[in-house]
């Protein structure tokens, strides 16, 4: 009992000594400083409800396939398709754009299921319609950066934005807005009307024909980057390492066995060329076709330009060799690739060439 009894006052002594080192340390903090430490704390608390509602929600969580940004004058929303076809722009750059705080007030995620940030005033609920609280509902998707993993976003659907632009001038018309709000107002108009004018462009380009030829013209501009129209001399890019760890992981004798070299060709083409920008393979394969015994004079990555196509190849090769010595066997390297890289990107149709491993 004397035990318990000094323990409990010892630790009663611990909290008011740490209280009041805590005070001490606030008193002596500058207005900036203090500010900064409460914004740290704030987020880490939110950082949790978040992972709390990640853990619990019943929402499915799509996969970005194509991520970009939009520029209004100057201002940028991150934006992005989603496996489901669903186009989408971040919360937070929506939150940027109009000029509120760089993050949610309550987190992102404290709006899942519920209106976005940008709607969560209570001055702007007479003037949401039903239509925008059903399209406005936060939407969990992962994003992709060069084909990798780098986590979680919050997005609205895109034609919810002219729509959330809307409330805020209609509450500005009505003098229903704050004056902490008024910026917003004036930023949702400014905003509206050069929506107005990418949507004109936007339908001339549907009336000319033009979005059809246009992506050619950007595909055009990679390839040019990518690909160079003569052969360069033959320099061997793919290490042997690289196809001794294949031959590992798939369980075939480096030195005797003859199925292996044929279909090395086919992995190599898969985890290496299939996963150059779209169109890329392709051209290559136009560059340098094969003969009637399903040869090819040069090897392909002769035909990559040095400053960007042999140098993403390069890296390829690197990261794709990393993950292979990081795996015991097939399935964990392709559970590892799937996660490191996603999905193949679409090459188009194409029948794989039949040679050793280094001729690719």
């Amino acid at each position: 009992m004397v035990d318990n009894d000094i323990s409990s006052h010892a630790k009663e002594l611990s909290k008011r000594g740490a209280s009041k080192g805590g005070r001490a340390r606030v008193a002596n903090l500058s207005k900036e400083e203090l500010s900064a430490a409460n914004r740290r704390a704030a987020n880490a608390r939110w950082h949790k409800v978040e992972e709390q509602e990640l853990a619990t929600s019943t929402e499915e969580i799509r996969w970005a396939v194509a991520e970009g940004n939009l520029d209004f004058q100057d201002r940028i929303i991150p934006c992005a398709v989603l496996d489901n076809g669903a186009r989408v722009l971040t919360q937070q750059g929506i939150l940027t754009t109009l000029g509120r705080a760089r993050a949610a007030k309550g987190g992102e995620g404290a709006s899942l299921g519920g209106l976005p940030a940008i709607l969560r005033p209570r001055n702007l609920d007479p003037f949401i319609n039903d239509a925008l609280r059903e399209a406005s509902q936060p939407i969990i998707y992962r994003t992709l950066v060069g084909g990798h993993t780098r986590g979680i976003a919050y997005g609205c659907r895109a034609e919810t934005l002219p729509m959330i632009c809307q409330v805020y001038v209609d509450a500005d018309d009505a003098g229903k807005l704050t004056s902490r709000q008024s910026h917003i107002a004036l930023a949702a108009r400014k905003l509206l009307l050069a929506l107005a004018n990418v949507m004109m462009v936007a339908l001339v380009d549907e009336a000319t024909g033009w979005q059809v030829l246009r992506p050619h013209n950007e595909l055009q501009r990679i390839l040019e980057a990518y690909v160079m129209p003569e052969h360069r001399p033959w320099v061997k890019t793919v290490p042997v390492e690289f196809t001794k760890e294949i031959y590992r992981l798939w369980g075939w004798d480096f030195s005797t066995t003859m199925q292996g070299p044929r279909y090395a060709s086919k992995l190599i083409r898969k985890y290496i060329y299939e996963q150059l920008p779209p169109g890329v393979l392709g051209a290559l394969e136009e560059r340098n076709p094969i003969n009637n015994k399903y040869q090819r004079k040069n090897k392909l990555h002769q035909f990559l330009s040095p400053e960007l196509g042999l140098e993403h190849f390069k890296s390829q090769i690197v990261g794709t060799m990393a993950l292979m010595r990081a795996s015991n066997s097939k399935r964990e390297f392709e559970r590892l690739f799937q996660k490191s890289y996603g999905p193949a990107i679409q090459q188009g149709e194409f029948q794989f060439e039949l040679d050793e491993p280094e001729s690719t």
